[in-house]
């Protein structure tokens, strides 16, 4: 039997929202001096070999390699010298703003909140530690969670987000985020559905260079397919609240369509540029999906 909220999450038995999990990795190494899931730029334990080095630069009998030491013309001793796997900083950095409140196909604070779960979850899985910020025009601090490891995910983070009013004009608020993702290299997953200004996103994008970010798109299909071919329809802008009364007919609605499709073209080639590809969440979060994302080396 499929078990579902009456928001359209996937449920338990008892009631309780399932956590998804997702595996994510990473092009780069990481630098902290403590043990976890990803390759590192730290030396010490026994999982990566990273080459000889001379024993008087590393005396570390146990590692000591009688064959190279024994051919060496100098006849010096040579240590394996290995790299330790490293754990990272997992952020989530959501706009909050009203366009997110959007209810088509699907609830976009349905989706953020499942996926902010699952990333918090993930994240202790990986045992790398996970941190969450989110903003309208200020960084909103009741939904702020400091960095750290969050054994077995962050309880109420489902909930807070699912149920929070969105109602921010735009998303600058996101702009005071750096400040708070310390200076190590993390991985930052940019949550919104992006349809504020490139010129908001450029500056965005410019504070988190130091960064990794992942990009995730939430859209919903019901924004540019559900539109009716013939009629009048009234359009709303959730951010500013200007409403607009258009006849609808075939050759607008294809505008339309052709219009969010220019923009998913764009938003990736910025992306890209960036370096990562944005993660397209269109009316359904699918934890397999974003796995399959990572692995494809996006």
């Amino acid at each position: 039997m499929d078990h579902r909220r009456t928001d359209g999450s996937p449920a338990s038995p008892r009631g309780r929202a399932l956590i998804e999990e997702f595996h994510y990795t990473l092009p780069w190494r990481a630098s902290s001096p403590h043990p976890g899931a990803h390759a590192s730029n730290q030396q010490g334990g026994a999982e990566e070999f990273a080459g000889l080095v001379p024993f008087v630069s590393n005396p570390n009998p146990r590692h000591l390699d009688i064959r190279a030491s024994l051919t060496d013309p100098f006849g010096q001793l040579a240590v394996r010298r290995f790299r330790q796997r490293s754990q990272i900083a997992v952020w989530v950095l959501a706009d909050l703003s009203a366009s997110m409140a959007y209810q088509g196909k699907a609830s976009k604070p349905q989706r953020l909140a499942r996926f902010s779960a699952a990333a918090a979850w993930s994240a202790f899985r990986h045992g790398d530690r996970f941190g969450f910020m989110g903003a309208d025009e200020q960084l909103r601090e009741e939904l702020f969670i400091p960095l750290r490891l969050h054994k077995g995910g962050v309880p109420g983070l489902y909930e807070n987000l699912r149920d929070f009013p969105y109602q921010g004009r735009n998303m600058t608020g996101l702009l005071n985020a750096v400040e708070h993702l310390g200076k190590q290299r993390a991985l930052v997953f940019l949550v919104s559905d992006f349809h504020f200004s490139l010129d908001h996103l450029d500056g965005l994008l410019a504070t988190l260079s130091r960064h990794d970010v992942v990009p995730i798109v939430l859209w919903d299909s019901a924004e540019y397919e559900a539109l009716p071919s013939w009629g009048l329809v009234l359009l709303e802008d959730p951010e500013t609240g200007e409403k607009r009364r258009l006849f609808m007919r075939p050759q607008l609605k294809e505008k339309f369509r052709e219009s969010f499709a220019d923009r998913r073209d764009l938003l990736t080639q910025i992306f890209r540029q960036r370096g990562r590809s944005p993660f397209f969440m269109s009316d359904n979060f699918n934890a397999d999906a974003l796995t399959r994302y990572f692995l494809g080396g996006k």
